[in-house]
């Protein structure tokens, strides 16, 4: 869902929230907006502002983070942390989980780049511990 909020922003301009219902409603394929893909759909957005995809401004709403290099790397950390469960993870999962917690569809150069520079920002904070070069989790 945040992926095609994502791409639904990456044109045009600002809109207003019932706008951007119907468009997101519209390009998930939904021909008449009901109460509940309503709800889903706002509840959906306002998941975007918090994890920086969109921003609401004074009532408008339109793109914020465009690419993954307009995250600066505290939120990144943040939002690694957040994708992250419990227990071990390969780098490269949590890579793609942290990617798609961000409404990215792929994990190019530029996000494994910039994701890989928060993991190792969070290993050096203490936030991350590693268990030899590829595995990581939560410290305790």
């Amino acid at each position: 869902m945040l992926a095609i909020i994502r791409e639904v922003f990456s044109s045009g301009g600002a809109r207003d929230r019932e706008q951007a219902i119907r468009e997101v409603a519209e390009a998930l394929g939904y021909r008449r907006l009901g109460s509940h893909i309503r709800e889903a759909v706002g509840d959906h957005l306002r998941t975007a502002v918090r994890r920086g995809i969109i921003v609401n401004d004074r009532g408008l709403l339109e793109s914020d983070c465009r690419a993954i290099h307009d995250y600066p790397r505290d939120l990144l950390v943040e939002y690694l942390l957040a994708a992250m469960g419990g227990g071990w993870w390969e780098r490269a999962d949590a890579i793609t989980a942290t990617a798609r917690h961000l409404g990215f569809r792929r994990t190019g150069k530029n996000v494994m780049a910039a994701l890989k520079s928060a993991i190792n920002a969070a290993v050096r904070r203490g936030l991350l511990e590693r268990d030899g070069p590829n595995h990581i989790r939560k410290a305790r």
